[in-house]
């Protein structure tokens, strides 16, 4: 058993987390790991180079070298291994976009008392997307830090759920909802050559996506289709309906309306692909999922982290069998949720 020390230093530990996450956030704000991709340099020239004041610089890299972000030679500062490895842009594993986001998110978290008194979202949490006009473009780009080594792992993982077409020529056909950056869909194309995918997002989102897919070497088999979900029809004759990250965003009756939307979208053997967060039955964990909700009540005015027995109960309303859960494969740790549409029943609502 603990001793009430060892529950106080956890306490504290935990309570200071937020200065460790704020010193790597700071960098990337400031740009520091992108004027040290180019090499070692003192805190002046990076100072200079940076716009900032050299004095509190040099105090904030002597910190990112005790946390191992920065390494410092004589009077030379220069990138750790770990920080050449996930924040030199060349990197195929760079997180300095995710970095710089979780820098709005972390002045929305700081209104977590406002936002559990009122139940809404604090009216602070709304102005880096009013005030910040390349909002979603960075938005998108944060999320693509992740995606980008997460997609090849889910076109895998999808492989053999794939039908098996029959008809000479016919392409498996594949719609993503929501797919924002596009990631997903183009490493699905990218694996299978007789695939064709759609990325069906807002306009604004629908711009990035088409940004990066004309750098993919499956342009002509990816297409981005600006439109909202909420008012317009999804298409038809679809094999597949990628929905990753979009559930969270929605109440019970707003997650019913989609998915009777994807229902009737789909092939009669179809199946509805689901990425999210999920909580226990209890709620009581995990901490990920937790946090995940408290996220969404600072950053939305709907939706949260789900059960699984919540979504299971929307896929059986909306006309799908039940559920199975697909892991990925190694190193990632998520899983995926499949469902396969009821030839017989007809979605309860959505259409």
């Amino acid at each position: 058993m603990q001793t009430e020390f060892e529950f106080r230093q956890h306490l504290l530990e935990q309570t200071r987390g937020y200065r460790l996450s704020q010193v790597l956030i700071t960098c990337a704000e400031l740009g520091v790991f992108e004027a040290l991709g180019s090499g070692a340099a003192s805190s002046e020239e990076l100072a200079s180079c940076l716009e900032v004041h050299p004095l509190a610089l040099s105090r904030l890299l002597d910190a990112a070298v005790a946390l191992g972000w920065v390494e410092k030679q004589s009077r030379s500062y220069l990138m750790s291994p770990v920080a050449a490895a996930c924040l030199s842009f060349e990197s195929p594993f760079y997180l300095g976009n995710y970095l710089k986001r979780e820098g709005a998110f972390y002045r929305r978290w700081s209104n977590l008392s406002q936002a559990v008194r009122t139940g809404q979202r604090p009216e602070e949490n709304k102005k880096d997307e009013v005030v910040n006009t390349n909002w979603v473009q960075d938005f998108e780009m944060a999320l693509y830090d992740i995606a980008r080594t997460a997609a090849p792992a889910v076109a895998v993982a999808l492989g053999p759920t794939l039908p098996q077409k029959t008809v000479a020529k016919q392409p498996i056909r594949v719609l993503d909802v929501g797919g924002g950056h596009g990631a997903y869909s183009i490493a699905l194309a990218e694996k299978y050559p007789d695939l064709e995918a759609i990325i069906f997002e807002l306009p604004a989102a629908a711009t990035v996506a088409q940004s990066i897919r004309a750098k993919s070497r499956v342009a002509d088999r990816v297409t981005v289709q600006a439109g909202d979900f909420k008012v317009n029809d999804l298409g038809s004759e679809f094999d597949l309906v990628l929905l990753f990250g979009v559930l969270v965003s929605e109440t019970a009756e707003g997650a019913l309306a989609l998915l009777g939307k994807v229902h009737k979208a789909l092939r009669a053997d179809g199946q509805v692909v689901i990425r999210g967060s999920y909580l226990n039955p209890d709620h009581n964990g995990p901490i990920d999922a937790n946090l995940f909700d408290l996220h969404m009540l600072l950053s939305n005015s709907a939706g949260g982290a789900h059960t699984l027995n919540e979504l299971t109960a929307w896929l059986a309303a909306s006309g799908f069998e039940a559920p199975e859960t697909l892991n990925l494969p190694a190193p990632e740790q998520s899983s995926l949720i499949l469902a396969r549409k009821k030839i017989s029943d007809s979605p309860n609502s959505g259409e």
